[in-house]
């Protein structure tokens, strides 16, 4: 089983997340002030890789210490794109973020 977690920037933290987790944190994350305005996840396997993504919609992959910036058109890729994260696809990932 692969580890991950979801982590506010607001301190709120939860360990082995679903869709479900995501979609709520989508919809905790249009409530936030600024300041606390995004979240990430992260799945750990030989590298943790994280997907933050900002109250603004803009997105952050980190892969392996590689960081690449992204914007997505809508929060439905971002769904997708976390959904690409649980699911082990990294590779997808990437190549839709370049």
């Amino acid at each position: 089983m692969t580890e991950n977690y979801i982590q506010y920037a607001d301190g709120y933290q939860k360990d082995n997340i679903d869709g479900q987790d995501i979609i709520q944190a989508i919809s905790d994350l249009q409530l936030m002030d600024e300041e606390h305005g995004a979240f990430w996840v992260s799945v750990i396997t030989d590298d943790e890789n994280v997907i933050e993504v900002n109250k603004d919609l803009s997105l952050m992959v980190i892969f392996a210490g590689e960081q690449t910036k992204y914007q997505p058109k809508d929060w439905n890729e971002v769904i997708e794109l976390y959904k690409l994260l649980l699911a082990g696809e990294s590779d997808i990932i990437l190549e839709r973020v370049k």
